[in-house]
């Protein structure tokens, strides 16, 4: 295959992003997050998570096996755990809805959804200064937020969120330092923009009031995840 050709297969498939871009602009224009947060109804969290259930579809048409309807479960381990943790992330999605009422049930849904992206990445550089960083990242920002947060039993599972998506972002940057590729860069930022978006809805649940904080979370989060799923690609 010439490089032409595979500039168009390229091309090609970042055609299969289009139902993401759509779907989001959907969610925006039906519930307007930059006005107000949305009806805890089950048509909100529907149209919510559309968007990445759209970037699994986008995952799985770039895992690269054949015959997708006969085997519609990737062999690649990386693929196959990326798409998972976008499936459970996308239930904990539907549970924020009602962030006051399902917001324990979300950070559980959202907890095993890092825990498949940290599977997804494999390894990271032990003993590197990256560990260091992230390390001292995740244990600042859950002093930051513990001193804050009402009662033992949601401490630990802030703490335990913590420490798995500074892993998962440890993780990911050492898969940019050992690669040194486009993906795995994407892939490296949306982690990046999904850890942003955590600390937006903590900081606005037990520190103060961030204005428009549900259209800047949904941004952010749609964004992370876009990351994440443009991570997967071969090229």
């Amino acid at each position: 295959m010439d490089i032409k050709q595979e500039e168009i297969i390229l091309r090609l498939k970042t055609l299969f992003l289009i139902p993401f871009y759509v779907l989001s602009a959907v969610y925006f224009v039906l519930y307007q997050p930059f006005l107000h947060y949305p009806e805890e109804t089950f048509s909100a969290a529907f149209f919510k998570v559309l968007p990445i259930l759209a970037l699994i579809g986008f995952v799985r048409l770039n895992a690269g096996d054949e015959d997708i309807i006969h085997n519609p479960i990737p062999k690649s381990d990386f693929h196959k755990f990326t798409i998972l943790g976008l499936l459970f992330s996308s239930i904990g999605d539907a549970c924020l809805i009602a962030r006051e009422t399902m917001f324990i049930p979300g950070m559980l849904f959202f907890s095993i959804a890092q825990a498949w992206y940290m599977y997804a990445l494999g390894p990271g550089n032990k003993g590197s200064r990256l560990e260091s960083i992230f390390y001292l990242g995740g244990t600042g920002t859950f002093l930051f937020l513990e001193c804050s947060i009402d009662g033992i039993f949601m401490k630990f599972l802030v703490l335990i969120y913590t420490g798995l998506i500074f892993t998962v972002g440890w993780r990911a940057a050492s898969r940019f330092e050992r690669e040194q590729s486009y993906p795995a860069f994407l892939g490296f930022a949306g982690i990046l923009l999904f850890t942003f978006s955590d600390f937006l809805i903590a900081i606005n649940k037990w520190k103060f009031y961030i204005p428009f904080t549900e259209f800047l979370v949904m941004i952010t989060y749609y964004g992370g995840q876009l990351g994440i799923a443009l991570g997967t690609l071969k090229h």
